[in-house]
């Protein structure tokens, strides 16, 4: 009986947190602020908004604050932090250290222009100096508290200058820090790309498919040809190993969940996790694809769990791992219902 309830509890923890990934957003009243930490994201969906990170019953979850009244808010009362849902209590909270974007983790973009224009995305303009990062770097590592390192950037001024500023910078943190577990999120367009990046000392890499169709790749991103980008996932499992490539999927945009099964299968077949991606809208994103034809909106809560218990399924059956990863997503939690550990 008591497994039983736990299992209840779990589910219920579970659920909540796919519904706040679904609604996108919570309501914060200003004298709750400085119990928080707050982001300020530079790029991306939410870039120019406040979003906050809150765990609760193990899991985590990332979101912009707001002003108005909303379905969801966050209160305190003599205990701490919860989260509440038209006045019910959903779950008592604690507070994420973004810092550094994930907990624990130092997940950093080191270019946020882009020469691509894909629809999901919003494009920063925001070019900060390499030695700047540099020294963000050295004092989030030295603190002790971050675990694993992340880097991500935008493609600019071109794929190859993208790639040599990822490899130039794994190259300059691995000198001082060989032990930090690192990871690395770029756009590919040779198989020499991967092993430099590998050479570089970069531990893991995310690939992405981007989307669970060519014809929605196509449409929405179209930077290459679709296929190829299979190809270059089987070149990273080859140089990196099994278990340490990773590919984002993003869905809500107009596939099935057949398209997601089989997309997700076909990653994993490599030896690669997929890691399907929630869209994040904002009134920007939004428009681009309305002028493509798509509507999109919120996704149901309990499409956000099934595809992550099809995932956690095809994982066990290839014997992959969320919990084997050390950077990017997996570990960060913030953003999808994990499998393994959410689920």
């Amino acid at each position: 009986m008591a497994t039983d309830t736990v299992d209840i509890l779990n589910n219920d923890l579970t659920k909540l947190k796919a519904e706040l990934i679904s609604y996108g957003r919570i309501g914060v009243p200003r004298h709750i602020r400085k119990y928080v930490s707050i982001e300020r994201p530079k790029s991306g969906p939410y870039s120019g908004e406040k979003v906050i990170g809150l765990e609760f019953g193990g899991r985590r979850v990332k979101l912009p604050i707001s002003d108005g009244q909303e379905r969801y808010v966050l209160e305190k009362d003599e205990d701490g932090l919860i989260i509440k849902e038209h006045n019910r209590i959903r779950a008592r909270a604690k507070p994420l250290d973004l810092r550094y974007h994930a907990p624990g983790q130092l997940f950093i973009s080191i270019e946020n222009r882009c020469i691509y224009s894909c629809l999901f995305c919003t494009e920063g303009n925001i070019s900060i100096p390499e030695e700047r990062l540099l020294d963000f770097v050295r004092k989030a590592l030295n603190s002790g508290n971050i675990k694993s390192v992340a880097i991500t950037s935008g493609v600019y001024p071109s794929v190859e200058g993208h790639i040599n500023g990822i490899e130039r910078f794994v190259k300059m943190i691995k000198t001082s820090y060989p032990d930090i577990p690192l990871g690395v999120e770029p756009v590919i367009k040779s198989d020499e790309h991967i092993s430099r990046l590998y050479s570089a000392g970069a531990d893991e890499i995310k690939i992405n498919v981007q989307t669970a169709s060519k014809e929605l790749f196509d449409v929405i991103c179209g930077y290459m040809d679709y296929d190829k980008i299979f190809d270059f996932l089987q070149c990273a499992v080859d140089i990196f190993g099994r278990g340490k490539v990773m590919s984002n999927v993003i869905y809500g945009i107009g596939e099935s969940d057949e398209d997601m099964v089989r997309t997700m299968e076909r990653i994993a077949d490599i030896g690669a996790l997929p890691n399907p991606r929630a869209i994040r809208i904002n009134p920007e994103i939004r428009k681009k694809f309305e002028k493509k034809g798509y509507r999109v909106g919120e996704i149901d809560p309990d499409r956000i769990i099934r595809i992550a218990q099809i995932l956690r399924e095809i994982l066990q059956k290839r014997n992959l791992s969320t919990k084997d990863i050390k950077t990017m997503c997996f570990p960060c939690g913030c953003c999808d219902v994990i499998p393994f550990r959410d689920i």
